[in-house]
């Protein structure tokens, strides 16, 4: 299931587990407490109440039982092109890793393409040129969850880094790396995807 209100876009699962949702708040590019609103249908299209630079912001819902946040893995493209890649791709990969997973990961501030890295614009409704951000969420199997949780015992910090796949832009800092993924592909649940898109500026800025 996936709704939006006022300044959250919140994908759950209730089928899968009570606690396996995630929130999407979209942060000015300096603050993730600058919440800007969202108004539209998540199917359709969201449009944001300010323009310019935005981050994804990322927070799952802690599992209690475990004693961790529910894992996710996210699939973004703009313009049908893989944020991370700048490829299509339809499905999750790891050779490269095509995906985010949260935790750890935390923002996404923007997109891979035709060679370079673009920070993420919201477009308003009189844009010219605007295009889908989409954002395609899968939950992790509950089978999982206990070999995940050891996983996370192992590793210092919030977990290695991806080398040679950044999307730091013009010289700017980027709101965080992306991680690589502690799991396996089969460990994430592509039966019980949810999907969302926003309206971004199309132009390169």
């Amino acid at each position: 299931m996936v709704e939006s209100i006022d300044t959250e876009l919140i994908f759950s699962f209730p089928d899968l587990d009570a606690e396996a949702v995630l929130r999407v708040y979209f942060g000015g590019a300096h603050s993730p407490r600058d919440c800007i609103a969202i108004q539209g249908d998540p199917h359709e299209g969201l449009w944001l109440a300010a323009p310019g630079r935005f981050v994804l912001y990322l927070q799952p819902n802690r599992r209690y039982g475990v004693g961790i946040r529910y894992p996710f893995a996210l699939l973004v493209s703009v313009r049908g092109r893989n944020a991370i890649t700048g490829r299509v791709s339809r499905t999750l990969a790891r050779d490269p890793q095509n995906y985010f997973s949260t935790p750890p990961q935390g923002g996404i501030d923007g997109y891979f393409l035709d060679g370079r890295v673009y920070p993420f614009r919201a477009a308003s409704e009189a844009h010219r040129n605007p295009t889908r951000l989409e954002i395609r969420v899968f939950p992790m199997k509950a089978e999982a969850l206990a070999h995940y949780k050891d996983q996370l015992n192992l590793v210092p910090g919030p977990g290695p880094m991806i080398h040679g796949l950044t999307l730091q832009h013009g010289g700017e800092r980027q709101c965080e790396p992306i991680y690589e993924d502690l799991c396996c592909l089969g460990d994430w649940d592509q039966t019980q995807e949810e999907h969302a898109a926003v309206w971004v500026s199309g132009e390169s800025q």
